[in-house]
C-alpha cells in the first residue's frame, strides 16, 4: 500500500512537473505529455484496484487479530509476571526473546481444533503452562509457590475477580479506622 501511494505520488510530481515546464500554447500539441496522462490514468486505475484489495486484506487480518486478543493478553501477563520475578532474585531476569521462544514453541504444540473459542481455549492453556513449566525450571524451590501466586492474581486481577480495593486490602490490610 505504502509502495502504491509513493508510486502516484510520484507520477503526480512528474505530471506537475512536465506541465509547469511546458508553455500554455503547446500544452496540447506534446504527445509526450497526453501519452503521459494516458499512461498515469491506467496507472492510478491498477493502483486503486490494488489498494481496495490491500484494504480488504487489511480488514480480514484486523478482524482475525482481534479473535486472538485473549491469547495476547494472558501473553503478556505471563510475560510481566516473570519479568517481575527478577525482583524477588536477581538471578529470575528472564529476556523477552525467550519468553516468545517458549510463547511461539507452545502455539506450535497446541492442539488444532476447528472451533474458534475451543482453539483459543486450547492456545491459552497450553501457553500458560508451558511458561510455567519452564520458567520454574529455574526458580529456587521456596519461590515458586510466590510465582504460581503472582500468576494466578495476575489473571484475576486481569478479568477484575480481585478489584483494585481487593488487590490494595490483601497487600496492605484494613487501614486503622479514625475517629475525626
Amino acid at each position: 500500500m505504502a509502495t502504491d501511494k509513493a508510486e502516484i505520488k510520484k507520477i503526480e510530481n512528474t505530471i506537475l512537473k512536465t506541465l509547469s515546464s511546458s508553455e500554455i500554447e503547446d500544452i496540447l500539441d506534446k504527445d509526450d505529455l497526453i501519452d503521459m496522462l494516458t499512461a498515469s490514468k491506467q496507472t492510478a486505475a491498477e493502483i486503486g484496484v490494488r489498494m481496495i484489495k490491500a484494504e480488504e486484506v487489511n480488514e480480514h487480518i484486523n478482524t482475525t487479530r482481534a479473535l486472538y486478543k485473549t491469547v495476547a493478553v494472558r501473553g503478556s501477563i505471563l510475560y510481566f509476571v516473570i519479568a517481575d520475578m527478577a525482583r524477588i532474585n536477581d538471578m529470575y531476569q528472564n529476556s523477552l526473546q525467550f519468553v516468545k521462544d517458549i510463547f511461539n514453541k507452545a502455539i506450535d504444540m497446541t492442539k488444532p481444533s476447528d472451533d474458534q473459542q475451543e482453539r483459543l481455549d486450547n492456545l491459552i492453556e497450553t501457553i500458560t503452562k508451558a511458561v510455567y513449566t519452564n520458567i520454574c525450571r529455574g526458580l529456587f524451590e521456596r519461590d515458586k509457590l510466590i510465582f504460581s501466586f503472582l500468576i494466578v492474581t495476575s489473571i484475576m486481577r486481569n478479568s477484575n475477580v480481585i478489584t483494585q480495593v481487593g488487590w490494595s486490602l490483601m497487600l496492605r490490610g484494613a487501614m486503622p479506622f479514625s475517629e475525626e
